[in-house]
């Protein structure tokens, strides 16, 4: 009976979590933290206004979110656009946890706790914006993978791709490395290029829309030392130079752990070094690739940390695979610290204080101050962005920063 009344309480804590969570996304409605999610909603209304497909972000686009968050915030808000990205990040924590954990109720609970309590990790989420769908569909795939049910993991690998199309330095690594873990054979060989063949099959029809623009060219892709860019950096990040990269990269890093949490990782890592770094298990090999092709990636553009999603949600993973239980109530307890106070070691200065326009620090200097937690910063404190990126909504614009179905604008 008590065994019933606890499985029965973690369900009830693990909705309310879910609750909160949806309730936030709800809250903020057109009050983006992200400044690329109202571009994603725009490629939706062009079509719907012009009957042609213009790229969010002016690149290669992200087709699947384009058409779900648009959708959602065309018909019923982007509140309700929201709340479907924050559904799709839950729904992603759940299934890697099928994927790799499989434990008990108590666990799941435990594994939602570690994931949720990282404010920056919650709160970004509750953005609409293609990474939720992304890693959705990218569990989704590692899940059928390690079922061996090939071609589902291909098609929803191919979606991750159509999603956001920097997965595929995720998905293709792992297939390798899931599939080759003792011997490399002719079948196996033959399998990898199977899967291949299928998640880019299934990846790239979504950016049929995205080639016919540009004429079945390659014109739209542009990346650092492959292509011609007018960008300094890489999409509006910073140019590709150590000293404006280094620093952004460990400061970003560091605030993506969290300010408390950053001390558990050290000791980690000066005293845990053999237990952090094993990789004799497949799982931890997959772990490790997703973490270091992340981090890479990331310090090439350090422009948000939701572009390290992966690297943080795969560390959490690391750390239940590998150690005790203390471990992660440490992380749990120091992560929702922050929500409620904090600290800074930088005072920053930004060239200009308009917040709508994009933040780039001129200067630094080290000063310690105790702060407001993020999350009481975040109800007490909130810019309204909204009223910046209704500017580009043209007649949306109302119902846009009204929080009302795009549709009524008609």
């Amino acid at each position: 009976m008590n065994f019933q009344t606890n499985k029965i309480a973690f369900k009830v804590t693990i909705l309310t979590f879910l609750f909160f969570g949806l309730l936030v996304s709800f809250y903020r409605g057109s009050n983006f933290s992200d400044g690329d999610s109202f571009s994603i909603i725009l490629a939706y209304l062009d079509y719907i206004d012009f009957g042609k497909y213009n790229a969010s972000r002016g690149a290669y686009g992200h087709p699947i979110p384009e058409f779900i968050i648009g959708f959602f915030s065309y018909y019923f808000g982007t509140p309700f656009s929201n709340i479907i990205c924050f559904t799709f990040f839950f729904g992603s924590i759940y299934v890697i946890f099928k994927t790799f954990i499989k434990k008990d109720i108590y666990n799941l609970l435990l594994f939602y706790s570690l994931i949720l309590s990282n404010y920056l990790l919650f709160i970004e989420n509750t953005n609409s914006i293609d990474y939720p769908i992304a890693i959705f569909f990218f569990s989704l795939g590692l899940f059928f993978l390690k079922k061996s049910n090939f071609f589902l993991c291909s098609i929803f690998f191919g979606f991750a791709i159509a999603s956001r199309a920097n997965f595929v330095v995720f998905i293709y690594p792992s297939i390798i490395i899931f599939l080759y873990q003792d011997n490399l054979n002719f079948s196996m060989v033959i399998k990898i290029i199977k899967i291949f063949v299928l998640t880019s099959f299934f990846g790239i029809i979504f950016y049929f829309p995205v080639f016919h623009t540009n004429d079945y060219s390659l014109s739209f892709i542009k990346i650092p030392f492959l292509t011609e860019s007018d960008s300094p950096g890489w999409y509006g990040g910073p140019s590709l130079e150590m000293k404006s990269l280094i620093p952004r990269f460990i400061y970003k890093i560091y605030k993506m752990l969290g300010v408390f949490s950053i001390f558990v990782f050290i000791y980690l890592f000066f005293f845990k070094f053999k237990k952090l770094f094993s990789f004799k298990k497949n799982d931890n090999r997959i772990f490790y690739l997703i973490i270091i092709v992340n981090l890479g990636l990331f310090y090439f553009m350090p422009v948000k940390t939701l572009l390290i999603n992966p690297f943080i949600i795969f560390t959490y993973v690391l750390i239940f695979h590998n150690f005790e239980k203390k471990i992660i109530y440490l992380l749990i307890f120091f992560n929702l610290l922050q929500w409620f106070i904090s600290y800074s070691i930088l005072d920053i200065k930004y060239k200009n204080q308009e917040i709508c326009f994009a933040k780039e620090a001129i200067s630094a200097k080290i000063i310690l101050n105790v702060e407001k937690g993020d999350f009481i910063n975040y109800v007490l404190n909130n810019k309204n962005y909204s009223e910046c990126y209704s500017q580009y909504m043209r007649k949306y614009s109302y119902e846009f920063k009204k929080n009302l179905p795009l549709r009524l604008s008609n």
